[in-house]
């Protein structure tokens, strides 16, 4: 499938947490209007989800607020330095890359509760980049120096750490393989649920991505896309209204993706 091509000349967004950034961007530490992890809808998803009150405190001192982000604008950009990993509080992020044709390859989407910037660890430079895809995306800055020490010191947080390393490897893995195109839609469907999974939410997906955004990180055409969710919507097993999406039968895609989905093998 031809990837999306990108001009080379779109402005974007100075790095959120990087020497000389807008002060805007991020609030600071505590004493400027602390995160309070504690309360957050999506605690129970994220890094300190297993911390005591004051194992709490500490990690919460740690982290800084970013300001909301709008659609397109950028968490930060491929060679940037690294400096942090960001916790996803609202909305939805895309990371990708651009050849040297100028071609657009969307690498992975974050959602709430999910950690960005893993892979940039290693190379301590970011090797792509992220750009926000819905209004009033929000993020926790966490300084990679700092979260490291309390690791060390905190172990319930080091060994959650370490299952989102897992979580991340298992996921960039679920693409892998000689897979169809059925399976490949049908695998992404049933992650996304899953990550997206709300009370009350059912089979609900109300997507911020493109479905070219889908098809290129699927590595198929966004007609394939567009015939097989119409294929899925008339063997009932979704109902499609642009970006809204209706699991119907959420085995049913479950039993399609077996052979790749990570997720209905070992669990969300």
């Amino acid at each position: 499938m031809p990837a999306k091509r990108v001009s080379r000349g779109r402005d974007m967004l100075d790095p959120v947490l990087a020497p000389g950034a807008d002060s805007r961007a991020v609030s600071g530490r505590a004493d400027a209007g602390r995160s309070r992890c504690a309360s957050c809808a999506i605690a129970p998803r994220c890094l300190p989800a297993a911390l005591n009150a004051e194992q709490m405190h500490r990690f919460e001192d740690s982290v800084q607020r970013c300001r909301p982000l709008g659609a397109g604008d950028h968490l930060f950009r491929v060679g940037d330095p690294f400096h942090a990993m960001f916790a996803v509080q609202s909305g939805c992020f895309k990371s990708y890359a651009v050849d040297a044709e100028g071609r657009e390859h969307v690498m992975a989407f974050h959602f709430a509760g999910e950690i960005i910037g893993v892979e940039a660890i290693y190379p301590e430079r970011h090797v792509s980049s992220c750009v926000a895809l819905a209004p009033a995306s929000t993020v926790c800055v966490l300084p990679y120096r700092t979260l490291t020490r309390l690791a060390q010191e905190i172990p319930p947080l080091q060994s959650e750490i370490l299952r989102m390393l897992s979580r991340y490897v298992l996921g960039g893995a679920s693409i892998a393989g000689d897979f169809s195109a059925e399976e490949r839609l049908a695998a992404f469907l049933v992650m996304v649920s899953a990550r997206l999974r709300r009370p009350g939410s059912g089979g609900d997906l109300d997507l911020a991505m493109s479905r070219q955004d889908i098809a290129n990180f699927l590595r198929l055409a966004p007609e394939t896309v567009s015939r097989i969710l119409a294929r899925f919507q008339r063997g009932g097993l979704v109902k499609t209204d642009r970006k809204h999406i209706e699991l119907l039968d959420p085995d049913g895609l479950s039993d399609i993706a077996a052979c790749m989905n990570p997720y209905t093998r070992y669990g969300p």
